[in-house]
């Protein structure tokens, strides 16, 4: 009983885990795109 709890308890820490990395990744790679946006401006 105790090592279900324990399965289901890191499961949830690890989908929490990647959820949290995908949502970090989506905002570096919208600025990034704003970066490279106000660059080619500055540029032309």
């Amino acid at each position: 009983m105790e090592l279900i709890i324990y399965i289901i308890l890191f499961l949830i820490l690890f989908l929490g885990v990647i959820f949290n990395l995908k949502i970090t990744n989506f905002k570096k790679v919208k600025e990034v795109q704003n970066k490279a946006k106000d660059y080619s401006k500055k540029n032309i």
